[in-house]
């Protein structure tokens, strides 16, 4: 069976890559955007990893921090996926960029005033810290690990809340300008992370010596996680439609009633948000617990979409839709074959460096370790 998965995964990866060879050579000519959505479905997976990954850091900052004992066991599978999927989150947005030869320029040219310059300097800091605590932990450095994990705890916080507040300031899109942005992507972060962790450990076999009664803890940690996610959406999407200003209201009509009405209704609030309530407002048991965990790690990708399309898909000046007709002057956008391409790509390099990090990181005898 271990044999027919590396195959599949093996195809995976190389029909995706042929993508990503694609994408060096031609540019970005084979990507559906234009001049009016200039961002698409490689920007919603780049927000996606980033939050399993500050959640999953946050997680185990916070077992370090709270000295929660009884997670104790899952801090190296935190690590070891916060760094896969900040990894992979930062390759997916490089090959979104147009001009990748000028990263440097925010270094050089900082700007304090713009948010995009505090996203890039925080990730830089996260990605070495993180980096060092893994080699620390796994080095059983417990003390060293315990300092780095402090330092980075309040790190971990201003991750997603920097990444909300790149939408929440932009004041000439109502659907994004909103407080709340900052909240949701912390709390949203928290759920997707911690349930990917939750599916994980189960996979790898920590159930089995589950004397902590460490999965008796998880289901209503992520219950209690996906009811404030949904408390805080419905308040976000709620407020524009009862206060019924038109401007505001265009782009959650179009997440609500739009042409991809599924991705909301079915995706996310049937398979992620009431399959996931109904499973774990009962009895728990592992096969409820992994299976409700795996629906909101895996479904939380429409979030993710219904966040960063919608505003961009409606016309900041009436009549701008009909004003030049031309392909790349667009208010439509569905993603292309060769980003949903690049998408596999990024998606299997992500799973196999996890595994890649189970077998050769020093001392990952991760079903032994705590």
């Amino acid at each position: 069976m271990k044999k027919l998965y590396k195959l599949f995964w093996g195809i995976c990866f190389i029909f995706g890559g042929i993508g990503v060879l694609e994408r060096l050579i031609v540019g970005k000519k084979l990507l559906n955007l234009g001049s009016y959505i200039t961002w698409g479905l490689w920007v919603s997976l780049y927000i996606y990893l980033v939050g399993i990954s500050s959640g999953a850091y946050l997680f185990s900052s916070l077992i370090s921090f709270l000295g929660l004992r009884h997670f104790e066991k899952l801090k190296r599978i935190c690590l070891l996926t916060s760094l896969v999927a900040l990894s992979s989150a930062l390759l997916t947005i490089v090959l979104d960029l147009g001009h990748w030869e000028r990263f440097w320029y925010v270094f050089i040219y900082p700007a304090p005033s713009s948010m995009m310059s505090w996203m890039v300097w925080l990730y830089s800091a996260y990605f070495l810290l993180v980096l060092l605590q893994i080699i620390y932990t796994f080095r059983d450095s417990k003390k060293k690990a315990h300092i780095l994990a402090m330092i980075g705890l309040p790190l971990a916080i201003a991750i997603p809340v920097c990444g909300g507040s790149l939408f929440g300031v932009i004041g000439a899109r109502p659907y994004w300008h909103s407080a709340m942005f900052p909240i949701i992507f912390l709390f949203e972060a928290l759920l997707s992370g911690i349930s990917l962790i939750t599916l994980i450990s189960i996979i790898l076999g920590f159930a089995g010596q589950d004397d902590e009664g460490l999965f008796n803890i998880l289901p209503r940690l992520i219950l209690g996680l996906l009811i404030v996610n949904i408390t805080l959406e419905a308040a976000v999407l709620a407020v524009p439609l009862w206060g019924q200003v038109a401007y505001h209201i265009q782009a959650v009509k179009l997440v609500l009633f739009g042409p991809f009405w599924w991705v909301f209704w079915l995706v996310h609030l049937g398979l992620g948000s009431a399959i996931p309530l109904f499973l774990l407002l009962g009895k728990a048991n592992l096969n409820k617990l992994s299976f409700a965990s795996g629906l909101i790690a895996l479904t939380f990708m429409s979030v993710r979409l219904n966040i960063v399309i919608p505003a961009l898909a409606i016309p900041e000046l009436k009549g701008l839709e009909s004003a030049f007709i031309e392909k790349r002057l667009m208010f439509s956008y569905v993603p292309s074959f060769h980003e949903w391409q690049v998408s596999l790509f990024i998606v299997t390099l992500a799973v196999g460096l996890f595994y890649l990090g189970m077998k050769l990181l020093p001392a990952l005898e991760i079903r032994k370790s705590g």
